[in-house]
């Protein structure tokens, strides 16, 4: 059992070394994705487990993957992160997000589109990329420290 263990520990950092290379001063814009999703009064937040945004509560989401749709890559990142099943609605927003290192270096470069969404079924669990995941009042959203932009794209959904 604890070879096992082992094992799953040496993959995962594995992998998490690989994924994040990837992101890391891409020669290109990446596309991701994310989704306001809602559950009568709530909206579902997660903490970001990784950079960029680490430590951060925001909307679930990720990265497009090779020959994938971008409806696909909302539900498949939502599925991995929360263990939720989805209904996409509409397209909320695009918007370009740009981080730069101290030598003015693109660091991160991605597009992402953001949709909204109802929650359809499934047992929330925080996985891969997410290091906490929860349903929260809309009313308490100002509780948690997040970009103001990830508000933003929330009261958008809400007025759609």
């Amino acid at each position: 059992m604890q070879l096992v263990r082992d094992f799953s520990v040496l993959y995962y950092l594995i992998w998490k070394n690989e994924h994040m290379s990837e992101r890391l001063y891409p020669e290109k814009p990446m596309v991701g994705v994310g989704a306001v999703i809602f559950k009568n009064d709530e909206v579902l937040l997660i903490k970001r487990g990784n950079p960029p945004l680490a430590g951060e509560w925001s909307i679930p989401g990720g990265k497009l993957e090779e020959n994938e749709s971008i409806i696909e890559a909302v539900k498949r990142e939502i599925k991995e992160e929360c263990n939720v099943l989805v209904d996409i609605d509409d397209l909320i927003d695009m918007f370009e997000y740009i981080e730069k290192d101290e030598e003015n270096r693109v660091k991160y470069h991605f597009i992402v589109f953001d949709f909204k969404a109802q929650y359809l079924k499934g047992k929330l669990n925080h996985l891969s990329d997410a290091s906490a995941a929860r349903w929260v009042k809309l009313n308490d959203i100002d509780k948690y420290k997040m970009k103001k932009d990830a508000k933003n794209m929330i009261m958008k959904a809400l007025n759609m």
